[in-house]
């Protein structure tokens, strides 16, 4: 079968069962509130003919709401992170939206609590649906019915990210098909990846293999080559990296100036009072939490450090947080006694010798960082935020590497959006100032949200926190 014709048939069936959990969702709605009773009912059973009628306007209002947070583009490569949290905030839009309708609609009246049955139903439904449906759709991809075949152009440091990403997420829904590249001759090798020509060559090298979609990720480039690139290739899908442009940001605005189209990057979120209490109030509500689960952890890891090595439990280390100001970050002691005194300020690096006997469990699974939760109730750091860095670093790379000091327009944070997507340790430095600054341009309390979630996902992947 055609592969279009194949994920037409693919979103149909994606869209009728949207409609479908979300009609049996109302119905079962209706009978935990009217047969179950965990309510005590006052005013007698209503006929369910009304619920009924009511059920194509339910099914349009969440339907509507799907597709505004893009639930029925097929993507490749979408967690199911993604795909859940998508979930939740379309559903919770559409309950609102209901509850809205329903102070207008007064023929008849619908009960609140039946709508909050809804509301938890669908979630629960739709979200085991969506799941359902992403792992069929990846059995799909991991069997070639639908896979897209993907050309890389550009040798760069994001596309090596990509190309890592691609190949450690199995069943992700790409075929690598090679590299296109102008520095690079043609038949040798990049991350693996043949370099199949250069740019030039495109559209030869897509009638032969041939290809679905071609991703940017150049840096230093031709805009004429590239401009006259996608134009001549209109039905390919080419996606680029907001890296070519030497920022990673969607905090852009659309607007013209004398008829002249312009973007235009917002006020940073954080620069706002308000998002800064919202987000001040989560971090002491969540590390209070946090401390109060993890206190049997504390005092498990305290004993061990103790009882494995000479010196202190706790090791204080000079950071710099937001604005450039310098505090003592806590850490549980990882390393010997003195372990900088020959060498002075150095990153940690793989087999490293002055680790203690359980230094290199506590960095892996990172439970060396658990005191710093003292740090975030005292306002020091946040739970989300660039990583902070030690003063002599900061000194050596703010000239080095371009922006790093827009980091310090935060706090710096327990975790971060590198270390969430597996950037921390010995990684590309320059790629990690890359997302803190995209996490710091398009911050919301959500994203705090999603940054802790994967941060627990990623603890036991990570191979680079010696």
């Amino acid at each position: 079968m055609n592969k279009k014709i194949f994920l037409r048939i693919l979103k149909i069936g994606l869209f009728t069962g949207d409609a479908l959990f979300v009609a049996a969702s109302t119905v079962v709605s209706y009978y935990m509130r009217f047969q179950l009773h965990f309510v005590p009912l006052k005013y007698g059973i209503p006929d369910i003919g009304g619920y009924l009628y009511a059920i194509p306007v339910v099914i349009a209002i969440f339907l509507l709401a799907f597709n505004y947070a893009g639930l029925y583009r097929l993507e490749h490569g979408r967690s199911r992170f993604d795909e859940v949290v998508s979930v939740l905030t379309a559903s919770t839009v559409s309950i609102v939206i209901l509850v809205s309708i329903t102070f207008f609609f007064r023929n008849i009246s619908y009960s609140r609590i039946v709508i909050m049955h809804l509301w938890a139903i669908s979630i629960v439904m739709l979200g085991a649906w969506r799941l359902a449906y992403r792992s069929f759709f990846n059995s799909m991809s991991n069997n070639g019915a639908i896979i897209q075949k993907l050309v890389i152009i550009g040798a760069t440091d994001i596309s090596k990210i990509l190309i890592e990403r691609l190949t450690r997420e199995h069943g992700n829904g790409y075929k690598i098909m090679g590299i296109i590249d102008n520095k690079i001759k043609k038949g040798a090798k990049f991350c693996g990846f043949s370099v199949l020509g250069r740019i030039g060559d495109f559209g030869k090298i897509s009638e032969k293999l041939p290809l679905d979609e071609a991703f940017i990720g150049l840096t230093d480039y031709d805009r004429k080559e590239v401009a006259n690139l996608i134009l001549q290739n209109e039905r390919m899908k080419f996606m680029i990296a907001s890296d070519v442009l030497g920022i990673i940001t969607k905090n852009i605005d659309y607007d013209e100036m004398f008829g002249i189209p312009v973007f235009e990057v917002r006020e940073l979120p954080l620069n706002f009072t308000f998002n800064r209490m919202v987000k001040r109030t989560f971090d002491i509500i969540i590390s209070l939490f946090a401390l109060l689960v993890f206190s049997p952890v504390l005092l498990a890891v305290a004993l061990l450090v103790k009882c494995t090595s000479k010196g202190p439990v706790f090791y204080g280390q000079e950071r710099m947080s937001r604005d450039n100001k310098k505090f003592i970050m806590l850490k549980f002691r990882t390393m010997k006694i003195d372990a900088e005194s020959k060498s002075g300020p150095v990153w940690a690096k793989e087999n490293d010798p002055r680790r203690t006997p359980i230094g290199a469990f506590l960095r892996k699974t990172s439970l060396d960082e658990l005191p710093q939760i003292f740090n975030v109730i005292k306002g020091e750091i946040s739970i989300v935020g660039p990583r902070p860095e030690r003063p002599h670093f900061v000194e050596k790379f703010k000239d080095e590497i371009p922006r790093y000091m827009e980091r310090h327009k935060v706090k710096g944070g327990l975790t971060g959006w590198a270390q969430a997507n597996g950037l921390r340790g010995d990684t590309s430095l320059k790629e990690r100032i890359k997302y803190d600054l995209y996490y710091i341009e398009n911050w919301t309390l959500w994203f705090d949200i999603k940054i802790i979630i994967k941060t627990a996902l990623e603890i036991f992947q990570h191979t680079t926190a010696y």
